[in-house]
């Protein structure tokens, strides 16, 4: 692009540009004096000179183009300024002063100029009722609720039937120190798979829709892959291990607790020992 057309095009958005109009003494040599021409001048301090003097349908097109990037409607064509014929070093040097705007966007022109970009909609923030609501499924899940809830479960499968269920990383090693000794008492195999996890929500997307009733459905679809392989029954510790696997029914026998607490509490482990002796008999079933 030739550099009078470059300008053309910079003047027409309304962005000021600085360029040298002469050399200085003992200054480095300037690389735009030769390219504009000493007759080229901008924002009404002189005339362009013929040589880089743009047509007048690349002026037009350039109107045009700063218009499209800008989003709004092809401004008039600028015309610059007459300088005089034989303009004096005093009037020369006094030019910078009254070309430069004091600032580059003035406010008249910062609502309209400043272009419209299409930003990706922001995640909702998730505030602690809006999560209690989404994690509260006691009761049916409102479809037009779209607040992504935010658990995360991860399933440890002893033997062919039996899936043991915890709602935090942090507690998977005591599930795994823990369930193994449950299961040989109850006669169950203590042979584990890998553990799998199930986050939500999946992926960190606003434009998705990742609501209460998806999740439910994702956990639908895992909860099926164990049924697949032979399981029957979920052992959940932890409030959300209960609330979403019974909201789903899933048979087996859940505590609100986490499996620390139910580790070192007696009367927890109690309470998990006699549920576990209401649904021994679904895991022995083939």
């Amino acid at each position: 692009m030739r550099e009078a057309v470059r300008q053309q095009y910079l003047q027409a958005m309304g962005i000021p540009v600085w360029v040298p109009r002469q050399e200085l003494p003992n200054a480095a040599p300037s690389n735009l004096l030769p390219v504009l021409g000493e007759g080229t001048h901008l924002h009404g301090t002189g005339d362009m000179s013929a040589d880089h003097l743009p047509a007048a349908g690349d002026s037009q097109r350039g109107a045009h183009m700063a218009a499209q990037l800008l989003g709004g409607a092809a401004p008039a064509p600028v015309t610059p300024a007459p300088a005089p014929a034989n303009p004096t070093p005093a009037a020369a040097a006094e030019r910078p002063a009254q070309a430069a705007p004091v600032s580059s966007v003035t406010p008249a022109s910062t609502e309209a100029d400043t272009p419209v970009v299409d930003r990706p909609a922001t995640a909702p923030q998730t505030t602690a009722v809006a999560q209690d609501k989404a994690a509260s499924l006691d009761g049916k899940i409102d479809p037009t609720d779209l607040t992504p809830p935010r658990f995360e479960l991860h399933f440890v499968k002893f033997g062919d039937a039996v899936v043991w269920v915890c709602d935090d990383f942090n507690e998977l090693g005591n599930l795994l120190a823990f369930a193994p000794r449950v299961c040989a008492a109850m006669g169950w195999e203590v042979l584990r798979g890998e553990p799998v996890m199930f986050r939500w929500p999946f992926i960190e997307n606003a434009r998705e829709d990742q609501s209460a009733a998806v999740a439910e459905q994702a956990l639908r679809a895992q909860w099926n892959f164990f049924a697949h392989h032979g399981a029957k029954l979920a052992i959940g510790l932890g409030t959300n291990a209960r609330r979403w696997l019974q909201h789903i029914d899933v048979p087996g026998a859940y505590m609100d607790h986490s499996v620390l607490t139910v580790m070192q509490q007696g009367a927890l482990k109690k309470q998990l020992w006699q549920q576990l002796l209401t649904v021994r008999n679904l895991a022995n079933d083939s």
